[in-house]
């Protein structure tokens, strides 16, 4: 073999192949920040395209809002006329239907028209349209994006869906406030719209297959491992948490918004006064949604309460807000019938957010482990501890 005219390949030494380790970490930093700068620069843009559908001034600043797992948030400043506005704009998650987004803006207006004046109100276009079509991507690659205008509500961000240290007068607001959305949407008419996804007692038994199949995956992290290990129990808890028909079909539908926790609210002086982030919304059982609020609201997330539902709090919650409703005179509070069925409810809707945690972690991307590990355990514990307790949540469904 002839090598005069041939390369020599030659080993690194340790120091040689540790410098070149350390500058692929240098470059691994310098590609993540060089990704986060586009992102940033293309939300900002995105935005100011957005705003030209828009009578309400030009952006003067455009910030991020965090703690949304699905859409995206993002709080502006505009100024019109020498006056300077707030604003707050999301960009919906790839693949929401247009016909969810138009469902949930009608109800949100409907419900403003009849009596709901805390929520965030939708910001129409020039055109009259409640939100803005885009379309994202090269080369043949693109894909339908939406973003809406709300109005930005007054009050502060105390807390999120982990962190629902509500004191005891918040807890009695928020359940006002959650009988007032009852009370002002229970005539809504969808005209035929709705969301893609099941009202509940329908979308339980969806659940057994999916998650079969979830389980069967080639993957070996700490959460598959961990999910694995409590699917028997999932599985169970999915089939006693079904109520039969003929007991759903004498329940009050009202329209719900499916996603009532403490970081969908604001605060000031120890009252809600603020609700927004309706787009999980949709019509069924009202005794769902109020279940949903009990087990983000009232759930404890400390330590080794972590999964209790903390029945004080819920017997707050559950009282105020039958309260309110005999105040308004609109919609009638909890029948004997709900307040019957109020343990196998909280059970179904524990089953509705472990479905979220499962769900998201499996569809997620460059995901915390340990972050979605930790939801999962609170609800699977709270899933235990509603089994458990099912006679003191019958007996405070009693005592109402």
């Amino acid at each position: 073999m002839n090598t005069s005219k041939m390369r020599r390949l030659e080993e690194l030494s340790v120091n040689q192949t540790f410098t070149m380790f350390t500058q692929s970490e240098d470059l691994k930093n310098i590609a993540t920040q060089f990704f986060e700068s586009m992102d940033s620069v293309l939300s900002h843009n995105q935005i100011v395209d957005v705003l030209k559908d828009y009578d309400l001034g030009t952006v003067t600043a455009v910030y991020e809002i965090y703690g949304g797992y699905v859409n995206r948030s993002f709080g502006i400043y505009t100024e019109k006329e020498g006056k300077q506005n707030e604003y707050f704009v999301r960009k919906y998650k790839y693949g929401v239907k247009e016909s969810e987004i138009v469902f949930e803006h009608l109800m949100i207006d409907y419900s403003k028209t009849h009596g709901l004046d805390i929520v965030a109100g939708v910001i129409r276009t020039k055109d009259g349209s409640s939100y803005v079509k885009r379309s994202e991507g090269v080369d043949g690659n693109q894909t339908d994006i939406f973003f809406a205008v709300y109005e930005f509500l007054e009050g502060e961000d105390l807390y999120t869906w982990d962190t629902p240290n509500l004191t005891d007068g918040e807890t009695a607001s928020a359940a006002g406030v959650l009988a007032s959305f009852h009370n002002a949407a229970k005539d809504f008419d969808p005209k035929g719209l709705k969301r893609v996804e099941p009202k509940i007692m329908d979308f339980l038994p969806t659940l057994h297959e999916k998650y079969i199949g979830l389980a069967q995956k080639d993957i070996d992290t700490k959460f598959h491992k961990y999910y694995n290990s409590k699917l028997k129990a999932i599985l169970e808890m999915i089939d006693k948490s079904q109520i039969p028909q003929e007991i759903v079909n004498k329940m009050p539908y009202t329209p719900c918004h499916s996603d009532f926790h403490a970081g969908n609210l604001k605060y000031k002086d120890d009252k809600v006064v603020g609700l927004f982030d309706f787009d999980w919304s949709k019509i069924d059982l009202r005794l769902f949604d109020v279940c949903l609020a009990l087990a983000y609201c009232c759930s404890s997330w400390q330590d080794e309460k972590d999964g209790d539902l903390l029945l004080d709090k819920c017997s707050i919650f559950l009282k105020a807000y039958q309260s309110k409703l005999v105040e308004l005179g609109g919609l009638e509070p909890l029948n004997a019938l709900e307040l019957e069925w109020l343990p196998t409810m909280m059970a179904a809707a524990n089953i509705y957010l472990i479905n979220w945690d499962v769900l998201a972690y499996y569809a997620g991307k460059n995901l915390n482990e340990y972050e979605y590990i930790a939801y999962l355990q609170h609800n699977i514990r709270l899933m235990i501890w509603i089994e458990n307790h099912k006679a003191e949540i019958a007996e405070l469904g009693k005592s109402l």
